[in-house]
């Protein structure tokens, strides 16, 4: 049995949902920047990257299965849409687009508005699938913290949920490496180049992890959960949120559906009563939160499992607000809900002084004497790793 030609052009690990993947297929493109390239400095194997490492994977089951890497370093969406015409030239059935991760940059500094990179992504799709290509999208992976811009992941965030719309709205397949990475333990360490690189590359280690994940999808394989596309309030617009905020998270699945029963938004790791409306495709869940205190702290998450056998469970927190309102604990310096060591270094900061000298702060002062000891710090060490209420 031949698998379904592949153009990849964005990092993807998942299924389209309710979709039914062909597999008869074995020339297969990889389209995308140099993530997809896989230089030979990422890639301590040498083994070309995930687009090698998916052809081996393919030629276990068809010895003709070739994936053709058409990759090209710091690409972004707009010089992957017009290079994409002269790629369709190359004979193939499916595409798979991984765009985006260059994108990132320039929206943070500036130079691009993120519609026109949602614009992009979205012309390609169309224009493969005109061009008799079936589609599949991707995800970008997330950026470690040791990336130029954008190493809290918010507006890589933001481009996984607007790839994941674009993926269902023109009912392609979509494969999600965001999401895969993002929730694995220790990825960054285990599974990232840890050399100069201002964006975030792939080890061999990690090339593997995507590679079982697009091998999945090609297959026809459910191996992905339920993930998000919209939230409000929107993560990153404010950092605060107040407490007559609604809470609602449109969830997707791309594979063999969502568990309609058994889906709640949680706050702080803790399920709470939520509303669904939509169907096992997609899923809006709304959570009143006039029916519970948020306290101050609010870590919004999702629990979900999908229809497959066994299902695959989403049990992940996603963003993060304080609450407008709530009571802070005298140790809470930042304000930021939790006691934690950016406190504590506003006492470092302030030890040893005293009212009236330039490193007094009245604030860092806890039992307000007039000077900042070893008082203080006990009184932060006894709060440290509380939450405020």
């Amino acid at each position: 049995m031949k698998i379904r030609t592949l153009v990849v052009a964005c990092l993807a690990f998942q299924i389209t949902a309710g979709h039914t993947v062909a597999q008869d297929d074995s020339v297969f493109i990889a389209f995308g920047d140099s993530i997809t390239l896989a230089e030979p400095r990422f890639d301590e194997q040498r083994r070309m990257g995930y687009v090698g490492r998916l052809q081996s994977k393919l030629r276990g089951t068809d010895p003709d299965a070739t994936v053709h890497n058409f990759g090209r370093n710091s690409e972004t969406t707009a010089e992957g849409l017009s290079r994409l015409s002269f790629v369709l030239q190359t004979p193939s059935d499916a595409i798979i687009i991984m765009e985006g991760t260059n994108d990132i940059t320039d929206v943070a500094d500036g130079l691009i508005s993120f519609e026109s990179v949602g614009s992009n992504l979205a012309a390609m799709g169309s224009r493969a699938g005109s061009a008799g290509r079936h589609v599949y999208y991707a995800t970008v992976i997330p950026r470690p913290p040791w990336a130029r811009r954008d190493k809290t992941n918010l507006l890589t965030f933001a481009l996984a949920r607007e790839i994941r719309g674009i993926a269902f709205r023109q009912q392609r397949e979509l494969v999600d490496p965001f999401d895969v990475l993002r929730h694995i333990p220790g990825a960054y360490d285990a599974l990232y180049h840890t050399g100069t690189d201002s964006v975030g590359h792939p080890n061999a280690a990690g090339f593997s992890v995507m590679a079982d994940a697009f091998f999945d999808s090609v297959r026809g394989v459910d191996s992905q959960g339920p993930v998000p596309a919209e939230f409000l309030p929107v993560p990153g617009s404010s950092p605060t949120i107040k407490p007559a905020n609604d809470i609602e998270i449109l969830l997707y699945d791309f594979g063999e559906g969502l568990d309609t029963s058994n889906a709640t938004i949680t706050i702080n790791g803790i399920p709470v009563a939520t509303d669904s409306s939509g169907n096992s495709n997609q899923l809006t869940l709304t959570h009143d939160t006039t029916k519970a205190s948020l306290g101050c702290y609010a870590r919004i998450g999702v629990q979900a499992s999908d229809l497959a056998d066994p299902p695959n469970v989403s049990d992940h927190a996603y963003w993060e607000f304080r609450v407008e309102g709530g009571q802070l604990l005298n140790s809470d310096l930042d304000k930021s809900c939790r006691v934690d060591g950016a406190d504590m270094l506003f006492v470092a900061y302030g030890f040893g002084s005293q009212d009236g000298q330039s490193r007094y702060t009245k604030f860092a002062d806890l039992n307000q004497d007039g000077k900042i000891d070893g008082m203080d710090l006990a009184m932060i060490a006894a709060d440290f790793g509380r939450t405020s209420s």
